[in-house]
């Protein structure tokens, strides 16, 4: 096999690795269960007992059913509901299970876009389970607050600025325990605290969990991330949301820092007390997945810390920082990061977010001035000597070998690099990942208008309501058959390498590009056709002798 052949396999084996990396992101592979390490503390089996997997199990008519069940007979007072207001959120707490039953974040609107209500972080459908349910479990023991009535002496709240404010649930299981859940809120921030409490509890209960349950409208259509995340060690997983459907998650024991419920922009999120054998459950039942965070019970109380809100940088760290590791960059988080605050201080100029993507397009651009110039430079080599190469192509026809030999000597007498023109895409290609992944995770641009019917820089742009089967949400993606349309021109002001078969493989490439972008979020085309814009610029005043 000739050299040209196999230059023609490896992009097209490119082609194939960039296409799929992108569907990766579309739709990512969920990560591998955390197996039990053998170099384990040698408390782990006290503190995970290996009769608590038969018990979860247990069949109803059994007699480790009947021990276990949760032992919730409420006590008599009626259940309240408190209205907790800081500076970021309007919260409801429950005193039925001491649980979240709504969360309304102010600063940032709900998903029908920027006149909807404020984001409502607790989806239910009244039936099922809502978010800090708490179980202790162990041997034939199980204790929920499921049912659980709680008694309070609080009234609403609203604070502001530094402010705090606390909120105690007092409540007592049929089996005597007494359960103290006491709240902790802040003026400006979207963390809580929660400390749980439990005295006269059985001997047996040696496992303390907290479980956020979240409905959620499954679908394996939606190409946006939503299911469980967790923190593992310094690793950040997930699960989406499809995929527990049929099958259950068991991570740990390890050193799980933090777990909850994620989806694209915005986080709920429960870090326990520090544990090298903590664990982190993850089941979907019924519409409705749940995140289990359990940690060993020392029959000491329990201080968690919560965040409840949206995935920006300020936000999380105000409350901890291991909380940033929930905006997943990937492997390019050393460039996104960056890409992201420039931006940010871009918009404080600039107001909009679409002005902000061109004039970080041109920085890039002019960071790459030098190689491109260099790529134009070989690109102007290769049509200089392009009729000497047809002029051999057509002598030698028949000896491959022959021609190949003579076009590598053309090239070492003309000093031409065939793969010269190739490089700056390359280089780009880290850049052009990192993008990606700061323009479909950064909150900021969720919502944020461009201009016409461009409203969502984060959503792919769409003009009208045309319904093809390959482009949802429906409608003509201008921005995209642009960026195809200038990827045509960057090919006709290219001169052609290779034999016939390869310059038809290059001419599919524009196609392939607009295909693959069709579904893209409208910032991240609005980058490639800009970049496109001056390519073909930077190359027609080089063509020219401008520069």
């Amino acid at each position: 096999m000739d050299k040209k052949s196999l230059l023609a396999i490896a992009l097209s084996i490119l082609i194939l690795v960039v296409y799929q990396e992108f569907i990766s992101y579309f739709y990512p592979p969920p990560p591998p269960a955390v197996p039990s390490s053998p170099s384990s503390p040698a408390s782990a089996p006290d503190a995970f007992p290996p009769e608590e997997k038969s018990l979860q199990t247990a069949p109803s008519g059994s007699a480790a059913a009947t021990e276990t069940a949760p032992a919730t007979t409420p006590v008599s007072a009626p259940a309240r509901e408190l209205t907790i207001e800081n500076d970021v959120y309007s919260m409801v707490l429950t005193s039925l299970g001491g649980r979240l039953k709504s969360v309304r974040l102010k600063h940032y609107p709900g998903d029908d876009g920027k006149g909807s209500a404020p984001r409502e972080m607790i989806l239910t459908d009244g039936e099922s389970e809502l978010p800090l349910g708490f179980r202790l479990e162990g041997k034939d023991t199980m204790l929920s607050d499921e049912a659980l009535r709680y008694e309070t002496t609080s009234e609403n709240v609203k604070i502001s600025g530094e402010a705090q404010a606390t909120v105690e649930l007092i409540g007592q299981l049929a089996n005597g325990s007494l359960v103290t859940k006491t709240f902790t809120f802040n003026g400006a921030t979207y963390g809580i605290g929660l400390t749980v409490k439990v005295t006269d509890a059985p001997e047996a209960a040696r496992l303390a969990s907290l479980l956020w349950t979240q409905r959620v409208a499954i679908s394996a259509d939606s190409y946006l991330f939503e299911g469980p995340v967790a923190l593992i060690d310094r690793t950040f997983t997930y699960e989406t949301a499809t995929d527990l459907v049929t099958e259950e998650k068991d991570l740990g024991p390890g050193r799980i820092r933090w777990g909850g419920y994620a989806d694209t922009y915005f986080l709920a999120a429960m870090i326990p007390p520090e544990s090298d054998t903590n664990r982190f459950r993850l089941s979907a039942s019924e519409g409705s997945v749940t995140s289990k965070l359990s940690i060993p019970w020392n029959r000491e109380p329990i201080t968690y810390t919560l965040y409840v809100g949206p995935k920006d940088f300020a936000a999380l760290n105000a409350v901890n920082t291991i909380l940033d590791r929930a905006i997943d960059f990937g492997w390019s988080h050393f460039i996104s990061r960056p890409l992201v605050h420039m931006l940010r201080f871009s918009h404080s100029l600039t107001g909009n977010y679409g002005i902000d993507i061109i004039l970080l397009t041109f920085l890039v651009k002019l960071v790459f001035f030098p190689l491109s110039n260099k790529s134009f430079k070989s690109m102007a080599q290769m049509r200089e000597v392009q009729p000497q190469m047809e002029r051999l192509r057509e002598q030698y026809k028949n000896d491959r070998e022959r021609l190949n030999k003579e076009m590598m000597e053309l090239y070492r007498n003309n000093k031409v690099n065939p793969l010269g023109g190739c490089l700056p895409m390359l280089v780009q290609m880290p850049v052009f990942f990192g993008l990606y992944q700061a323009l479909s995770s950064a909150i900021e641009l969720r919502q944020a208008p461009f201009f016409g019917w461009i409203q969502d820089l984060s959503l792919p742009d769409r003009l009208g309501s045309l319904d093809l089967w390959f482009i949802a949400p429906p409608g003509i993606p201008v921005l995209t058959l642009l960026m195809g349309a200038t990827m045509l021109i960057q090919q006709a002001m290219t001169p052609m390498q290779g034999d016939p078969l390869q310059q038809k493989m290059m001419m599919l490439m524009p196609v392939i590009f607009t295909v693959m972008f069709v579904n893209f979020p409208s910032g991240l085309v609005l980058y490639w056709l800009v970049n496109n814009v001056l390519s073909i610029t930077q190359q027609y005043a080089y063509q020219k002798g401008m520069i």
